[in-house]
């Protein structure tokens, strides 16, 4: 293999591991959001039977110990505190809501995440076959191109091209053979009758 097809290798195995890595994190933030959703989904019952219960309390001791005036005051008091109580338990639940939102985004990023680094290193497979492909059709041509400088020296070796003057002239036998769609080429006679 040459160095860049290695390069490719490497980087995409560094690409793997921090796709791992992310993918890890990823998973870790959606198990700590779940957590901190189900700790605040517990506070807001508490919250919800916490405020009932001081409802009713305060009810009952302002009921035995005061007039029917006090007791209406109270309870318009009571009432404010608990319309309050359950505005703070709906913002508890909406960011609730925001967390369970944020976490299900989150886990769309990581499966995307999968899904481009699986495109990534099917990518640069593809490119190294390619490269791969490429540099054995390479050597293929420069091998045919050996062998022809091979039947060249040859065919020098053997008289069959030869120097006339200052041209290059070519033995062609008494009945020369001709090559090429319109016979354009003349064969080499062959010096060794096979």
């Amino acid at each position: 293999m040459d160095s860049s097809t290695e390069a490719l290798q490497q980087s995409l195995v560094k690409l793997l591991a921090v796709v791992d890595r992310l993918d890890a994190r990823n998973l870790q933030t959606v198990q700590r959001l779940e957590a901190a959703t189900a700790a605040v989904e517990q506070g807001v019952g508490r919250l919800d039977r916490g405020g009932e219960q001081f409802a009713q309390q305060a009810l009952q001791r302002i009921g035995a110990d005061t007039q029917q005036s006090i007791a209406q005051g109270a309870g318009r008091a009571v009432t404010e505190f608990e319309h309050q109580l359950q505005q703070a338990a709906h913002g508890v639940q909406w960011a609730a809501q925001a967390m369970d939102e944020q976490r299900k985004s989150l886990a769309a990023a990581r499966r995307s995440l999968l899904w481009i680094g699986a495109m990534a290193l099917l990518i640069g497979s593809l490119l190294a076959a390619g490269g791969t492909a490429w540099i054995a059709h390479r050597s293929m041509q420069e091998i045919a191109q050996a062998d022809f400088g091979k039947d060249i020296l040859q065919a020098t070796r053997d008289g069959a091209i030869t120097r006339c003057g200052d041209s290059l002239c070519v033995r062609i036998g008494k009945k020369p053979r001709y090559y090429g769609k319109e016979g354009e080429y003349v064969l080499l006679q062959d010096p060794v009758v096979r």
